[in-house]
């Protein structure tokens, strides 16, 4: 294989074993080559490192599985390439079933538009925050308007996870509350 880095089958051994020591030297062995070989598929280097992140944690996962009479370098760039691939393929699909959102929304939109005024919808669930106490309005609308996720409002706000869960829970609560069950979907699902 020229100069590709190879384990011996003693280090397969180990890894297999579960020893941490020699997982450590197949990752330092490998771990910036197969994040190179990802993003130059991908060109995305966070991608990259979630990918390559993932392929280590497989074959760890996998370890037992290991033979010590295979290519290991082959191995790991084929769990790599798989990987990409299934990236791919999940973004596809998301780009794809997002397109088919956007047309049934807008279609939607109209449809409800006809039968109830969306801007009242907003306006009564802007009156409904408006009586929220402070950190759940802030956490409400740093999830459903800046669209950050749970863990990084949480370590904007410094707060727990769990307790950002719990304001949007209280949050989405008291906005049913105060709408019809069909208008609180029709903000759920058409408004944000």
């Amino acid at each position: 294989m020229g100069n590709t880095p190879q384990l011996s089958k003693h280090q397969i051994e180990e890894i297999r074993q579960g020893k941490i020591a020699a997982f450590e030297d197949l990752f330092n062995l490998f771990y910036s080559r197969v994040k190179n070989f990802a993003q130059g598929m991908i060109k995305n280097e966070d991608t990259a490192e979630e990918i390559a992140q993932n392929v280590f944690m497989k074959v760890w996962m996998n370890r037992e599985k290991l033979s010590a009479d295979l290519s290991f370098s082959s191995y790991i760039f084929t769990i790599t390439q798989n990987e990409v691939h299934d990236y791919f393929r999940s973004k596809y699909y998301f780009l794809h079933y997002q397109e088919s959102l956007q047309k049934v929304d807008s279609k939607l939109e109209y449809e409800i538009d006809s039968e109830y005024n969306i801007k009242e919808i907003k306006e009564l669930v802007n009156t409904t925050l408006l009586s929220m106490p402070e950190q759940r309005k802030l956490v409400f609308k740093l999830s459903r308007e800046k669209f950050l996720t749970n863990d990084e409002i949480a370590q904007k706000l410094n707060i727990s996870k769990r307790t950002v869960e719990k304001h949007i829970s209280l949050a989405l609560a008291t906005i049913k509350k105060n709408l019809s069950d069909f208008l609180f979907w029709i903000f759920i699902f058409f408004i944000q």
